[in-house]
């Protein structure tokens, strides 16, 4: 594999702490630490019931007020968070405004990401 090519088929974005939209699923609010086309990561709150395959709908609230409905299933638990595979979820387009975001308002956030 060369130097240049992804090993993910779609980008994952991650957030600065200060910048992560919120995403509401049933009457709970998470905040999330990435995004990408096919998923979430989100930050659990508190001792929430969730589990591997759990079927979860809601909506994304982004830093520019825009609201996107996400759809999926709990992929797996990490420590403090869990990933949502999504079958519905941000275009590409929406992907990149996002991405000119972070990069635009935490420049030295997104250098960080690059160098790592």
């Amino acid at each position: 594999m060369h130097a240049h090519e992804q090993k993910r088929q779609y980008y994952r974005l991650k957030y600065p702490r200060q910048a992560r939209p919120v995403v509401r699923f049933a009457d709970e609010l998470f905040h999330v630490s990435e995004v990408s086309e096919k998923g979430i990561r989100v930050v659990m709150n508190r001792l929430t019931a969730l589990y591997k395959g759990l079927s979860m709908k809601g909506t994304i609230n982004f830093h520019d007020e825009t609201n996107i409905d996400v759809e999926g299933a709990v992929l797996r638990l990490e420590d403090e968070e869990f990933v949502v595979y999504l079958n519905q979820g941000l275009t590409f387009k929406q992907m990149v405004e996002e991405q000119r975001h972070v990069r635009q308002n935490y420049p030295s956030f997104f250098a960080r990401l690059r160098a790592a």
